[in-house]
């Protein structure tokens, strides 16, 4: 009895020892699963990651339909990328790339496959340093900045009046398309005023750069800058009928900064324009958002043989002041050495090595709502908004 006991006692602590190794094999797998993933799940640099690259491919086998896929996504991802980051080259050239050597990993969202086809979209992360290195041997010009959030309100001028805030509008609809697929250094969102906010505002004032019309959009939408775009069929002195387009900048206070763009269009009559307003909106579309993000890029320039050393006073009113001032600093690509030389409880002083001029230095904290004074050869943070 006493042999049947410890047979029975021995073939339990087998069975309960190969119970816990199937568990701390199936953990360990599942620990290796999300590690893999985690690995591939983000990218450091977000202006090196491309997002959301829709594929469908059918071919001899799923194999080969994914690796298709995958190439197309690789090569997609570099036009997206290139498209976003580079002042556009004023001669065409042609470039030899090996993909591999650039990208740091393909990721696959959702993934529907049968034995010949093959549907997906990807994410693609590139190597920050092996991009540059690509871009700065074939001699292009590039930026990698974001910009801050920028609300763009359309306004169409039609017989009744101007309209606005109406998702039924097609200049409205025809934006929040282009924006929705746009990928560039521009952070563009529609403004999306309520009824309550539209009979607040005068579209007329807005058109005239009114200050305190285009703050409380800007509050409402909770952006730093508002893009106001307006398309307008009129009729000329001389009769002639047109189509005007044109795009302005403000700044957080409503304050007009600068005018983007600006076109005149014209027709033989007002039914002309209606016939072919939407083809002729779109292609206004593509050229104010391509002008605009050029014009950044070439403000926000990185400079590899430019390299600017600046020293800052930072007023210190709560601890948060520093703290946000570090967090800001962190987000900056350019910075290539930030030091503390000293810091009290009222304020701190550092040193900053960048990489570009003062100007591009300056603007990119401008745009982030920091502005300095400059005494001799340092600079004092006047404000921490």
């Amino acid at each position: 009895m006493s042999k049947i006991n410890n047979k029975f006692l021995f073939l339990k602590i087998n069975q309960s020892f190969f119970i816990l190794l199937i568990f701390v094999i199936i953990n360990n797998i599942i620990y290796i699963k999300k590690s893999f993933s985690s690995n591939y799940k983000d990218c450091n640099d977000l202006a090196f990651y491309i997002t959301n690259i829709k594929s469908d491919i059918t071919s001899e086998n799923i194999q080969k339909a994914k690796l298709i896929a995958e190439n197309n996504a690789r090569s997609i991802a570099f036009n997206k990328l290139f498209n976003r980051l580079v002042l556009k080259p004023k001669k065409e050239k042609t470039f030899k790339l090996d993909f591999r050597n650039i990208i740091s990993f393909i990721k696959i969202n959702q993934e529907a496959s049968s034995k010949k086809r093959f549907v997906g979209s990807f994410d693609v992360c590139f190597d920050k340093m092996e991009t540059r290195k690509f871009f700065e041997e074939n001699d292009l010009s590039y930026a990698e900045i974001f910009s801050v959030p920028i609300s763009v309100l359309p306004i169409y001028g039609s017989p009744r009046g101007y309209v606005f805030f109406d998702d039924r509008n097609t200049w409205q609809t025809i934006w929040s398309e282009k924006i929705d697929r746009y990928q560039g250094l521009l952070k563009l969102n529609i403004s999306k005023g309520n009824l309550f906010l539209k009979r607040k505002l005068n579209a007329k004032k807005i058109i005239r750069s009114d200050s305190i019309e285009i703050s409380k959009i800007i509050k409402h939408d909770k952006t730093k800058r508002l893009l106001t775009v307006i398309a307008e069929p009129a009729l000329l002195k001389n009769g002639d009928f047109v189509l005007k387009i044109f795009a302005k900048l403000y700044n957080k206070n409503g304050e007009f900064i600068t005018n983007i763009y600006s076109n005149i269009k014209k027709f033989k009559n007002y039914e002309n324009i209606k016939k072919n307003e939407t083809t002729y909106l779109k292609t206004e579309i593509e050229k104010i958002i391509y002008f605009y993000s050029e014009s950044w890029k070439k403000t926000n320039l990185f400079k590899r043989d430019v390299l600017t050393h600046i020293d800052l006073y930072v007023p210190i009113k709560k601890e948060k002041n520093w703290s946000d001032f570090i967090n800001l600093v962190n987000q900056i690509p350019y910075i290539n050495e930030f030091i503390i030389v000293a810091i009290r409880h009222d304020v701190g002083k550092v040193r900053i090595t960048f990489q570009g001029t003062v100007d591009t230095l300056f603007g990119i904290f401008n745009e982030k709502g920091l502005k300095f004074k400059k005494i001799k050869d340092e600079f004092i943070l006047l404000n921490d908004n």
